[in-house]
C-alpha cells in the first residue's frame, strides 16, 4: 500500500506501471462495451463517461465491502488526486453532466464485474494484488469521469464516489 500512503519513490515505479497497464486495459474493454451498446437502437444516448465512472466506483465500493478493504477506502479515494493525465482536449467537456447522468448502471456494473473476472485483463493466478486492481479501477474511473467533467471536478467526483461506497446507488 506504499503507493497510497507515502510519496512516490523509485520503489513505486513498477507498481505505477502495472496500475497504468491494467487501468488502460480496463478502460479499453469498457470503451468496447460502450461502443457495442451505443450501436443498438434501444440505447438512446448510450453511456456517458460519468455513468461509466459512477459504475466503476460502485463496483469498487462492492469490492471494498466484500474484501475487508474498508481501512483502505480513504487511500483509494485520495489516489484520485494523485493520477495526472495529459488532458487530450484543450476545451472543457462538451456535454455537462447532470445529476441523472451520475448514477451507476446495473448493466454496466455487471459488465465491470465480468471484466474483472476475465483473466485476459487480470491474471486469475493471483499475481496482481487487490490493491493494484483497485488503483487500476481508480485510474479507469478518472479517465471516464474526465470525459464529462473538467479534471478537478472529475477528481473530486471520483474521490467522493469512492468515499461514499455504494450508499448512493443503493438509494436509487
Amino acid at each position: 500500500m506504499s503507493l497510497i500512503s507515502k510519496p512516490f519513490d523509485d520503489s513505486g515505479v513498477e507498481m505505477v506501471d502495472e496500475i497504468a497497464q491494467y487501468g488502460t486495459a480496463i478502460s479499453k474493454r469498457l470503451e468496447q462495451f460502450r461502443s457495442k451498446r451505443q450501436l443498438r437502437h434501444d440505447a438512446p444516448g448510450g453511456y456517458s463517461g460519468i455513468v461509466i465512472a459512477a459504475s466503476i466506483c460502485s463496483a469498487m465500493g462492492n469490492i471494498i465491502e466484500r474484501s475487508n478493504q474498508e481501512p483502505f477506502r480513504d487511500g483509494y479515494a485520495r489516489a484520485a488526486q494523485t493520477f495526472f493525465f495529459e488532458h487530450v482536449s484543450p476545451d472543457a467537456p462538451s456535454i455537462a453532466a447532470t445529476v441523472e447522468d451520475c448514477r451507476s448502471s446495473p448493466e454496466l456494473l455487471k459488465a465491470i464485474n465480468a471484466l474483472l473476472a476475465d483473466d485476459q485483463i487480470l491474471p486469475a493466478d493471483g499475481s496482481v494484488s487487490l490493491q493494484t486492481v483497485m488503483m487500476a479501477l481508480v485510474w479507469s474511473a478518472l479517465t471516464f469521469a474526465m470525459e464529462s467533467l473538467p479534471p478537478e471536478q472529475a477528481r473530486s467526483y471520483v474521490q467522493q464516489q469512492i468515499l461514499n461506497g455504494d450508499r448512493e446507488s443503493a438509494r436509487h
